[in-house]
């Protein structure tokens, strides 16, 4: 991966455009279920406690193995919040070790008190809800920025830290405090936005185009109400407003006319989540150029919102390799496809795994086209979403079932929920893409979903993949409290050569509860395997009722039909 990375940073630098990365990686107690590594951001109980003795242990091992010193500065303070939340921060001028520290040096750092706000551009160590949340140092390369992520990683790892965990049903997911990523430039002035006036418009133009930037890298919770909404996932105003403004910094970035205030004054107040929020956007530019945020708001930075915690140092390595590579292309060519208006497609079509590797490969070789090969980390890029629920076959169909992307609604308004620590959603829905492969002049494929026939259309000869949207339990509170759960969701896949029939278990077959959480990765592997059932089975007959199916069907919508 070194050796791509450092042709990476050869073929930017060539370009003649400086771009420095950061990050946020995020860890967590994957053991523990106390409210610190569920749901609580900083406190004086117990679990929160403990939380600070690990952030603390985790800065202290990056001081001692780069040569630095940590210190306890100042950290944010929430609304509602009664105190500052803890900060630890990094002097060392290159973070590449990390080193353990005795457990009176960790005391000690817990007892010094702040005495000031951590400095521009060091790497602190602070909390976010059920997560220890690590501010990397920009990075001039993404040689450097491996380094310092893998020094990172080893600290949180010998804290005790992690970034994932499993659940009870033995699925692994992320951290849950994200693992977003920023560009910016050696200082405000040289930010690749002000030396490249026309990267911004051009930036916001090929996210939009190009869902994969949006999806691929989220986890569970996209949409609206998630972390990082796209503009067109808002009111339909702010996207048509949003296509207009890119035309006019394009406009003044032509005519020379561009300024870091214009361009921050030109989206800021489109990029914006459903309540107005500016933190949360997909591209979030607080720190671009606002000056009603002081000094911190002039520090011509985009912060990369839509990036779940990676599963691996090589993943979010990869990341920041093609968020660089693609803010480069951006900033020495034009891009100048029209903004394509999604509408329900970007909620169905782009829910679906297939359809996002595809768009991701299409970015990798209009990349490539520019000079910006990231070809040798496809792999890793893959790794954050590559999970597969089911692979089988029939005699002559190749089957294979994946997570799919799903949008959860929130539950209730905005207002009341924007100060909260957690917004309720109802995550209730499950999305999973059902892939067919089978000879090019073979008939369709037949499929039966919960009792009714799908009729499916090759997206390709020979090449069939279908969502299906199922409610995994009956959330309380939540949408539909009369609609039950389709536990287990069923399937039957097949042709006259033969057919299998496919349940798939949100928990484990029969109920009741789960003795513990998963010890380790391979009894997370066992209670899943546990819950997807495979038999063969007779051809499927076709039954009376047929839905056609374009992108997604639902299967909830079904419970007051009869089969």
């Amino acid at each position: 991966m070194i050796d791509a990375l450092a042709a990476l940073d050869r073929a930017i630098a060539a370009a003649g455009v400086t771009i420095w990365i950061g990050a946020e990686p995020t860890y967590t107690d994957p053991t523990s279920l106390a409210s610190a590594w569920t749901a609580a951001a900083d406190g004086d109980d117990p679990g929160c406690q403990a939380k600070r003795r690990r952030a603390a242990a985790l800065a202290l091992a990056l001081a001692r193995g780069s040569g630095g010193q940590a210190r306890a500065a100042l950290g944010r303070q929430f609304p509602d919040e009664p105190a500052p939340r803890f900060c630890y921060e990094v002097t060392a001028a290159a973070i590449t070790a990390a080193a353990s520290a005795p457990d009176a040096e960790v005391a000690a750092l817990l007892a010094a008190p702040p005495q000031a706000p951590p400095s521009p551009g060091a790497l602190t160590v602070t909390p976010d809800p059920g997560v220890v949340e690590v501010n990397m140092a920009p990075c001039a390369t993404l040689v450097e920025f491996h380094a310092q992520l893998a020094a990172i990683d080893a600290a949180a790892a010998a804290a005790g830290l992690a970034a994932t965990r499993f659940r009870w049903n033995g699925e692994q997911v992320d951290s849950g405090g994200g693992g977003q990523l920023t560009i910016g430039g050696p200082s405000p002035s040289a930010s690749p936005c002000f030396t490249h006036p026309a990267l911004l418009p051009r930036l916001l133009r090929y996210v939009h185009n190009h869902p994969a930037l949006s999806y691929w890298f989220m986890g569970e919770f996209a949409g609206s109400a998630s972390q990082a909404p796209r503009p067109d996932e808002g009111v339909r105003e702010r996207a048509d407003e949003l296509a207009l403004a890119c035309a006019e910094l394009e406009h003044l970035a032509a005519t020379g006319a561009s300024t870091p205030a214009l361009q921050w004054q030109t989206v800021a107040p489109i990029l914006v989540d459903a309540s107005g929020n500016p933190h949360r956007a997909e591209l979030n530019v607080e720190k671009l150029w606002n000056p009603s945020g002081g000094a911190r708001g002039c520090l011509g930075l985009i912060e990369w919102r839509a990036f779940r915690m990676a599963p691996s140092v090589e993943a979010l390595a990869a990341a920041a390799a093609l968020v660089r590579a693609v803010a480069a292309r951006c900033a020495v060519a034009a891009y100048d496809a029209p903004w394509h208006d999604w509408g329900p497609a970007l909620h169905h079509r782009w829910a679906l795994p297939s359809e996002l590797a595809a768009d991701l490969d299409d970015v990798l070789a209009d990349l490539a086209g520019h000079g910006f090969d990231l070809a040798p980390l496809a792999p890793a890029l893959a790794s954050y979403r590559d999970r597969v629920l089911v692979t089988t076959a029939t005699p002559t169909l190749a089957i294979t079932l994946r997570p799919a992307v799903e949008f959860w609604p929130l539950f209730g308004d905005v207002a009341s929920q924007e100060r909260a620590g957690a917004r309720a959603v109802d995550g209730s829905t499950e999305r999973i893409e059902l892939a067919i492969a089978t000879d090019p002049d073979a008939p369709a494929p037949r499929l039966v979903v919960a009792g009714r026939g799908v009729a499916l259309a090759a997206q390709r000869p020979g090449h069939y993949r279908v969502g299906i949207r199922r409610r995994r339990f009956v959330p309380s509170p939540g949408f539909l409290p009369t609609v039950p759960a389709d536990e287990p969701l069923r399937l039957t896949v097949g042709d006259d050569a033969g057919a299998v029939a496919i349940e798939v278990f949100a928990w484990q077959p029969g109920g009741g509860p789960y003795a513990a959480l998963p010890a380790d990765a391979a009894e997370a592997a066992t209670r899943r395997a546990a819950r997807v059932a495979i038999a063969p089975v007779a051809a499927p007959a076709w039954p009376a009722r047929i839905v056609t199916a374009t992108d997604t069907v639902d299967v909830r919508a079904w419970r007051e039909e009869a089969p």
